[in-house]
This record gives structure tokens, sequence and C-alpha cells, in this order.
């Protein structure tokens, strides 16, 4: 059943994130979770990316991916420059601004914007505006499954929905996050995730997990599990996973039937946000610590994560996957620039791709090409999206 809604709401600013001051855990890139001292593995290869701000997408990697469970980009030929060379363009279009979370699909990037669905084609057509998802709240986090672009409303923890494959104008209401004592429920950076015929999300007031079933058949949302401070979500065929910020963990439930407690997946160096679930790995990022860490979903819960790379003078935002290497985004570095790095799936090969202004935030993959945006927190800028082939090497 999906109910066509019409929600006005208010416009909210986006609120900078809390960093935390976590004790950094001494864990060395490329190595196993054992104590040890805290060392960066990231080169010097970098490319500017100019002016403005930018706005990218989580590929199929992420809080969206293409099968729901942030799959990884498949592969494509390679492009023709190397580490160091690959040219970083602007995207064409007006874009509003104060830019959140992303997707990508075959022919576009899907940006919220805080308060519609910008769709940029990626053969450099105009950007416009997604029809059906203006004037129904501030659009936030997103996931693409299924042919249903799906996304949180930042003002009031709604989740709505609207086909793109095939397309449809016609939104739809998929669930309501039950009010508990008259408390404004808030998603703030609480992320989204699709898996099977459901969507799952966070919330920072009541601070808990939640999910719903996509066609907008149930009014009110089911509480999966509460947590301290919910962020990143991925889910599998059995499990729901997520980043709890304030505890430095890595949480999850079995899903049917739903766990009665949550364990705890994995200790995270710093403050999680941002999680991607590819080929059975669980990848996350922190943002105090700079830390890159992944751990497989059968692994034993007392297994210490792989940690791929610490950098303390990186705050690292956002994670997405292919088949070879993790892709992350630097907020800011030592130096007060934004970046792009990568490293092998596996490794701590740590490298930058691209260097440029600060805010550095969301970032998505496909097969050829990174997207990522620039979101400075505490302003509200333009949105800009920047896009770079895949270096050949």
């Amino acid at each position: 059943m999906v109910k066509e809604i019409a929600l006005p709401c208010a416009l909210l600013a986006l609120g900078a994130a809390g960093t935390g001051c976590n004790l950094i855990f001494g864990i060395e890139p490329g190595t196993d979770a054992t104590p040890s001292s805290s060392s960066t593995t990231a080169s010097s290869a970098t490319a500017a990316t100019g002016s403005g701000d930018g706005g990218s997408a989580q590929a199929t990697s992420g809080t969206g991916g293409a099968d729901g469970a942030g799959g990884r980009a498949p592969s494509c030929p390679p492009s023709s420059c190397a580490v160091g060379e690959c040219p970083v363009t602007q995207m064409p279009g007006v874009l509003g601004s104060n830019p959140k979370g992303m997707v990508v699909t075959q022919d576009a990037v899907l940006m919220a914007n805080n308060e519609a669905i910008v769709a940029i084609p990626k053969d450099g057509g105009a950007a416009r505006t997604l029809p059906g998802t203006l004037g129904f709240g501030d659009t936030a986090w997103v996931t693409y499954a299924g042919g249903q672009l799906s996304w949180i409303n930042w003002s009031n923890g709604d989740v709505l929905g609207i086909s793109i494959d095939p397309p449809s104008s016609s939104p739809i209401r998929i669930a309501a996050v039950p009010r508990q004592e008259d408390e404004d429920v808030l998603p703030g950076f609480g992320r989204i995730a699709s898996f099977g015929d459901s969507v799952y999300w966070g919330t920072q007031t009541p601070p808990a997990v939640w999910r719903a079933k996509a066609d907008g058949s149930q009014a009110l949302a089911e509480q999966v599990a509460a947590s301290e401070h919910p962020i990143g979500v991925a889910v599998d065929a059995t499990h729901v996973y997520w980043s709890d910020y304030w505890a430095s963990q890595i949480l999850r439930k079995t899903k049917e039937p739903l766990g009665e407690t949550a364990e705890v997946f994995a200790e995270t160096n710093g403050n999680p946000t941002e999680i991607v679930l590819a080929d059975g790995v669980v990848y996350w990022v922190t943002d105090n610590t700079g830390a890159v860490q992944s751990k497989a979903t059968d692994a034993a819960l007392d297994a210490p994560p792989f940690t791929t790379t610490v950098d303390a003078q990186a705050v690292a935002k956002s994670l997405a996957v292919d088949d070879e290497f993790v892709y992350w985004t630097v907020y800011m570095n030592g130096e007060g620039q934004g970046e792009v790095r990568r490293a092998h799936i596996g490794k701590g090969d740590t490298i930058t791709l691209t260097t440029g202004q600060p805010y550095f935030f969301e970032i998505a993959v496909d097969c050829g090409f990174i997207y990522w945006n620039v979101n400075n927190l505490e302003a509200e800028e333009d949105a800009v999206v920047f896009q770079m082939p895949k270096p050949s090497n």
C-alpha cells in the first residue's frame, strides 16, 4: 500500500557535529586492532580540486547500495590517468545548499540539499530538482534500492520515498518515528539503509535504530534497538549493524527474529560515523582519529577489526567501496584542507588522491568515477559536486 503525502515542514539548518575527545588507542595502520604505536600512511600524491563547495553521493556502497546492502561498485575499463594526474571537475548546475546524503544511479547523482532531491546527470546535462521531492520537508540522508529512493526528513525523522525506476512524481510516506513524551524526533546525523523490502535508519532523539517497510504499508516505524548515539546503519540478510558515536562501537542485532539485545560487533578507534557493508565486510570511519577500519561479518565477536589507517590530524567523514579499494573523505587535515584518500581493501597502503578546500563530506563511487561533496557544517553555502576518474593504478 502506497500512501501519497503532502507534509509542509520548516527548513532547519544542519548543525555542526561534535568531534568528541576519545583516546586514540594506538592501532597501527594495516593491522588488526592490537595495541601498537599509531601512524598514518597517507602519501603526497595530490591533484587540485579548484574552488567551490561540493556535494556528492554514496554510490553503490554506504547508505544506499544498489543491492540494498551497501554492495561494492562494479568494475569499468581502467581510466587513462594515473594517481596524481586524474582531473577533478565540478558537475554543472545550481544544486541548492547544505548538501547531505547522496547516491549514484546509472545515469545521475541524486543528492539531498535540505529542501529536495536534486538529480545531476552524469552526461553533463542540466541538474534539476527531482519531481515529487520539493515541499515535503528537509531532505537529509538517502538510500537507493530496488528502483526506489528513500530519505530521512531532518526536521522530524519521517522517512519518505519515491520511485526512480520507473520514474514517479508521487512520493510516499514510508513511516514516522513514534513520538515519546512530546519530545521532538530528530534524526541528526543518523543515516538510512535499504535491504529487501525494508529501510533502516537511526535517530539521535530518541537515540535509537528503526525500520519500516519501504512501500509505506505501516504508519509507525518499529524500534530495532535503543543506542546511545547511533549514526551509520548497514544491513545484510541476517543482521542490522550500526555505529554508536559516543560508545565507540559497532553494534548489531539479528533481524528475523529481532534480537532481544544488541551485540558489540567491534570496538572502534575513536568515534565512528558512516559505515558501509560490502561483500560480507563492514567498513567504517571515525571523525576524531581519522581511522578507517573493517571487519568481516562472520568474524568472531571478540576478533579485532582490521585497521587501514589512523591519522589524528584528519577528520574522516564518509567512505565508499568498490571491488579493489576503500575510498574516504577527510573533512579537514592538519593543514586545513579537504582530501579524498584511498587504500587497497585489506591493506594499509593509504594514498591521497586529491586535496583542495576544506570540508570534504560525502563520497560515492561508481564503476569509473569518484564523487564527493563539500559541506561546511557551520555555514550555509552553495552546494557543488566534484567528480574524478578512478586512477588507472
